[in-house]
């Protein structure tokens, strides 16, 4: 008779912090929750910071080695870079990646799966999660703490149409609110047709009162701070502006993006918190500009990982801080549109200033002017100057500074305060607990 084995209930997230922290946060209330469960988390070796929290929550971290993201302007800086084409190691990164992933699957579910039990919980960057479960058969959900609502690029529709036309045809005539997953990969060429297409629960990690949600969607509202895993030590000022900036590559000219802040401080009475997610072009940046500067680093703000420039107007922090704690010592967010930062800053009730980049940044941008809670999105030429000619910062800055003037308006604070207090009673990972229990665990 074979030993008793605990269910198994595999959450996988991949992607940056803000993709697979509210995941992590699912997973450390799912064990709370249901004790009798093994519950792991597969994720990047970088989010290694996750694993005291975790094995608190008796949730095992389980670590595999690919980067979190791989940009065409982190591989030029890479050794090799020069030997092979940045395609080629794309490629090569995600084949190691996915046998890394089917093997720590293996692992975990060992040689008997239990059909009726098990469950793998994914974000739309862990895929691959998807056809795991096609292959052991087991249950699938993803949890999504970003939308991406727009159709296709025609582009994209015209090539798989012409490289998959059965897929093609077989989407085409799909049920009508059905959600399909078809591959890892962005490329038709790469689109798996598996011989038994499933119909998956969605768990979308956003409020109903900020976006319309579809018929087919199960909606919550991750609260990831819940995480507690981003420590500080400093004790902040209550400062009128927060700067928040994340680069995955868009960040091409540092110090133009620096002189840009350097005007709106020295026009206005505004101060400002950069926090620069440990980037290192715009570390060097802010140390090349502080080894010329008279700012001293203020005794409170004395830490190895925050600078003081400008004035002491513009304070720069290089390390990790709660945005619930920071946001509501802030007046206004500045950032980049990513669904942590947006929930975050929605929570605290302050106005928000949108540069989006990519992805579901530009809807976010857009749904928050909609809602009333910021001015209109930044184009990125208005907040990183690709020139540092004294026309493109001039330009620059004004542009910030009304944008800003705009998001301090009487109107836009009221209503982002309103926001806040309509989602205030919203408690997202017990929501999320508890559709797994009804919807996985004891489905009707």
């Amino acid at each position: 008779m074979a030993a008793y084995q605990k269910p198994k209930a595999i959450f996988m997230a991949f992607g940056t912090k803000g993709d697979v922290f509210p995941i992590a946060a699912i997973a450390s209330a799912f064990a709370c929750d249901q004790k009798q469960y093994q519950v792991v988390l597969i994720t990047h070796r970088a989010h290694q910071s996750l694993m005291v929290h975790l094995a608190e929550k008796n949730v095992n971290y389980i670590p595999v080695n690919s980067p979190p993201v791989l940009s065409v302007h982190q591989f030029v800086n890479m050794p090799d870079s020069e030997q092979v084409s940045f395609p080629i190691h794309k490629k090569k990164i995600q084949a190691a990646h996915r046998e890394e992933c089917l093997s720590v699957i293996e692992s975990v579910l060992g040689d008997y799966p239990n059909m009726k039990s098990d469950f793998i919980v994914i974000n739309f960057f862990a895929l691959e999660g998807w056809h795991l479960s096609e292959t052991f058969q087991i249950r699938c959900v993803i949890a999504s703490p970003y939308v991406v609502p727009y159709s296709a690029p025609s582009a994209f529709v015209r090539q798989f149409k012409q490289e998959l036309p059965l897929l093609y045809k077989y989407f085409q005539e799909a049920p009508p609110n059905t959600v399909w997953i078809t591959g890892c990969s962005n490329e038709p060429s790469n689109v798996a047709y598996a011989s038994r297409i499933t119909i998956i629960n969605v768990i979308y990690g956003f409020s109903k009162e900020i976006v319309e949600c579809p018929d087919y969607a199960i909606v919550l509202f991750f609260e990831i701070q819940n995480l507690g895993t981003m420590e500080y030590s400093c004790h902040l000022p209550v400062l009128q502006v927060i700067s928040l900036f994340h680069s995955m590559g868009f960040l091409k000219n540092p110090h133009a993006f620096l002189r840009v802040l350097e005007a709106v401080i020295e026009a206005t009475e505004y101060h400002f918190i950069l926090l620069t997610a440990g980037y290192e072009p715009l570390d060097a940046s802010i140390k090349s500009i502080a080894a010329t500067s008279t700012s001293k680093v203020d005794p409170q703000l004395n830490t190895s990982d925050g600078t003081l420039l400008f004035s002491d107007r513009l304070y720069c922090f290089s390390g990790s801080i709660p945005y619930s704690w920071l946001f509501l010592r802030c007046a206004v967010a500045i950032h980049h549109g990513g669904s942590g930062s947006t929930a975050a800053a929605l929570h605290a009730g302050i106005p928000q200033i949108i540069c989006p980049f990519i992805l579901d940044q530009f809807y976010w941008a857009e749904r928050l002017h909609w809602i009333g809670v910021a001015p209109e999105p930044l184009r990125s030429c208005h907040l990183l100057p690709e020139n540092i000619n004294g026309t493109s910062i001039i330009q620059a800055a004004d542009d910030l500074a009304r944008t800003i003037k705009l998001a301090l308006s009487p109107e836009i604070k009221a209503q982002a305060l309103r926001v806040a207090d309509m989602i205030s009673s919203e408690d997202g990972l017990q929501e999320a607990v508890k559709i797994l229990k009804e919807k996985v665990i004891c489905p009707e």
